[in-house]
């Protein structure tokens, strides 16, 4: 009989990966679309600047109430289930935006209903994990995950201004509604829940939640560590990613190199989560790696608010994302050893929904603090300073022993 470590070791469980992480680029793609183009979706939509920053902001509002219903659901129903419900639903309405046409407030109700998707992918990066992947691949496999959401949006910044530019704004939209639909088609097709043996987590209470599981959370010092850090680091590169275009203007770069800053951004995100995966599984000193990450943060976000060439940019660009994205994968399976027995998906959804809460209120607070030009050199700076108190808090993690 196989032992759960045995069953773990599937070839299937790559399949299962790369099937989940190409419904997060989907939804990631979705999302940031307009961000890099928001000039061109003014005129399209005519509709004002706000109004098509609205769009990306949308999906971190919902987060908020979604992610407790959603974290239920996959709990009770399992990730087969959940994710799956998850894809059509974003594929459908990712697909119907193209019908959509200029019509803002149809568009604005479809964004609406791809963000109540959303967290039925970020929720379960460490269920995935935990489902089918031995403990010594875990956070390598979360950082898989995490890496596809950044491929997303690193895609969608890239290609949107160039899709726009060889075509138009119309079949962008259209080609990504396909690329969604197509995916959540085959993951619905293809996906498995977990392999036939039961996986060795320790997390075995699917209804934790609804009995009193979150007061491990509640009175848990090093989780609300996790929390505030969680905060400031999504909320900041949410902030980021969505006013990429508004920030690199004033400096003198185009669309195309705005889209190209935030892909080499994301690249470094990408970098870094493997980067840190591998080490995190390797040395299991979590809390000395979220250390290093951070502090590579607040270096490249003090650099990044100065410079002022797209050469720059570009350099101080990659070292950002390394640092601010590479810490991720790592802060969700700290979270999960630090929380036990609460479910992977209900530790996961309250940090994605802190971070939604820091992006929403980045995105809508740092909106117009610039200097008398419009360079956003003040927010950048209070996002540096942000990111140095987080690495000071970093201080207080410690490492837990594994069981």
């Amino acid at each position: 009989m196989m032992t759960g470590e045995n069953s773990q070791n599937s070839l299937y469980r790559w399949i299962i990966l790369i099937l989940f992480m190409l419904v997060n680029i989907s939804s990631q793609i979705l999302w940031i679309s307009y961000g890099p183009v928001t000039s061109t979706a003014v005129a399209y939509y005519s509709v004002s600047e706000s109004e098509i920053l609205f769009l990306s902001t949308i999906f971190m509002i919902v987060y908020i109430p979604a992610t407790f219903i959603t974290s239920w659901f996959t709990n009770r129903y399992g990730f087969k289930i959940g994710v799956g419900f998850g894809a059509i639903i974003n594929g459908v309405f990712g697909f119907l935006r193209f019908f959509a046409g200029p019509n803002y407030f149809l568009i604005l109700f479809f964004h609406i209903m791809i963000s109540i998707a959303q967290p039925f992918f970020l929720n379960s990066v460490t269920l995935l994990s935990a489902n089918w992947f031995p403990e010594s691949e875990r956070t390598t496999a979360s950082g898989l995950s995490v890496i596809s959401q950044l491929l997303g949006i690193a895609l969608g910044m890239v290609l949107t201004p160039i899709l726009v530019i060889v075509f138009n704004f119309e079949v962008m939209i259209m080609i990504y509604g396909l690329f969604s639909l197509i995916v959540g088609i085959l993951f619905v097709i293809l996906a498995k829940d977990k392999p036939s043996t039961k996986s060795s987590i320790k997390v075995t209470n699917k209804d934790v939640i609804l009995k009193g599981g979150l007061k491990p959370l509640l009175f848990n010092r090093l989780f609300w560590i996790v929390i505030i850090i969680f905060f400031a680091g999504l909320g900041a590169f949410n902030m980021v990613s969505t006013y990429i275009e508004l920030i690199v203007a004033p400096r003198g770069l185009t669309p195309i190199e705005a889209g190209n800053l935030g892909g080499i951004m994301l690249l470094g995100g990408i970098v870094g989560a493997i980067i840190m995966s591998i080490l995190s599984d390797k040395l299991h000193k979590r809390s000395l790696l979220i250390k290093i990450s951070l502090v590579a943060t607040v270096i490249a976000f003090f650099a990044i608010s100065y410079a002022d060439t797209a050469i720059l940019l570009y350099i101080f660009g990659f070292a950002l994302g390394f640092g601010l994205l590479s810490v991720g994968p790592v802060l969700l399976e700290y979270a999960v050893e630090i929380t036990i027995p609460v479910p992977e998906t209900t530790s996961n959804g309250i940090l994605m929904m802190v971070g939604a809460v820091g992006g929403i209120i980045f995105i809508v607070g740092f909106e117009g603090i610039t200097t008398p030009s419009g360079d956003y050199l003040p927010t950048l700076i209070i996002l540096s300073v942000l990111s140095l108190v987080t690495f000071i808090l970093s201080f207080f993690l410690k490492d837990v022993k594994r069981g």
